[in-house]
């Protein structure tokens, strides 16, 4: 490496050493050719008034081995390194946790302009938005209803995941919330998930309110995701300035007390944000940079080349007269 540039075929640089020599016998060679041969045309045969002084012959050997070098540099493959590439982001298993309760359905979520959409569209919308934004990651989606299911196991096929995100529907099996179920659930998964060396698993919650029903209550699962390390993230779809139900923990407790971040997603713009918060609360430890890009060199070798042969070829025409 010199100066910071790299070759591929280094070999093709021992032919550069014997270039300097060959400049006096190819200027003796084109001293010697006759000019006819260099003609355009024959009308300008007889035109030709006197010999091309030895001067443009040195200096067209020279260009011609300069380009002759231009080449084998471009033979050898140089590269210049530039700035370091960072590693993408370590990929993470994030399970989302989502609430289908026929509370969901209410037209009442905030989107601008005196327009209501339900707050399960306005959660799918987030959904959509936060997957999308973490194409390296892997998912699990687990429903809430009068009970906890999965609905789609732990994948990297986001487009599977996305379907099924739009076809959620509110009050699909009964009309309580067992959000304390759904938790055990994913914190039972998170364990399963979870790898020596890789990043632990998130949980991300999102719901309108509290758990109404189920066999375990939220206290309960947020004791277990204590234990094990988990973080819970928790997004509240309930709208801006509604009041919110009854129940212990609060969904901003659970974020709280576990460790995680609450996110208060009653509108539009907070729901836009709800990426940009859990990715501000969740930085893994980013591995180093340790390739660094590498810029070819070969193509402007070759041009400037050719370049020099062109020139070359336009400096004879013009020593022989015809130009």
């Amino acid at each position: 490496m010199i100066a910071g540039i790299s070759w591929q075929a280094p070999l093709w640089l021992v032919l550069l050493l014997p270039l300097p020599w060959l400049i006096a016998p190819l200027r003796q060679r084109l001293a010697s050719l006759p000019a006819t041969r260099l003609l355009r045309h024959p009308m300008l045969e007889h035109g030709l008034a006197s010999p091309p002084p030895m001067r443009l012959f040195t200096g067209l050997a020279r260009l011609i081995v300069l380009a002759l070098g231009l080449l084998i540099l471009a033979a050898a493959q140089p590269q210049r390194q530039g700035e370091f590439l960072h590693p993408p982001p370590p990929a993470r298993s994030i399970i989302l946790l989502v609430d289908a309760s026929p509370s969901m359905e209410a037209q009442d979520f905030p989107v601008g302009n005196g327009q209501f959409i339900s707050r399960i569209d306005a959660m799918k919308q987030g959904l959509l938005r936060f997957v999308a934004a973490r194409p390296q990651d892997r998912f699990a989606l687990i429903v809430v209803t009068s009970s906890a299911g999965t609905l789609v196991p732990m994948t990297a096929d986001h487009a599977v995941l996305d379907s099924w995100i739009q076809q959620l529907r509110a009050g699909i099996h009964g009309s309580d919330t067992a959000l304390g179920d759904g938790l055990a659930l994913a914190i039972r998964q998170i364990s399963t998930e979870s790898h020596a060396n890789a990043p632990a698993p998130l949980l991300v919650i999102w719901t309108d309110g509290f758990s109404t029903g189920g066999l375990m209550t939220p206290a309960e699962a947020l004791s277990l995701a204590r234990a094990q390390h988990i973080r819970l993230f928790t997004v509240n779809l309930a709208p801006v300035g509604s009041t919110p139900d009854d129940g212990q923990p609060s969904l901003a407790e659970l974020a709280a007390l576990s460790g995680g971040k609450p996110i208060l997603a009653g509108d539009l713009q907070a729901m836009n944000q709800v990426t940009d918060a859990v990715q501000a609360s969740d930085t893994p430890i980013q591995a180093r940079p340790t390739e660094r890009r590498q810029q070819p060199l070969a193509r402007p070798l070759i041009a400037a080349a050719l370049g020099l042969f062109l020139l070359a070829a336009l400096l004879w025409l013009r020593g022989e007269g015809s130009v």
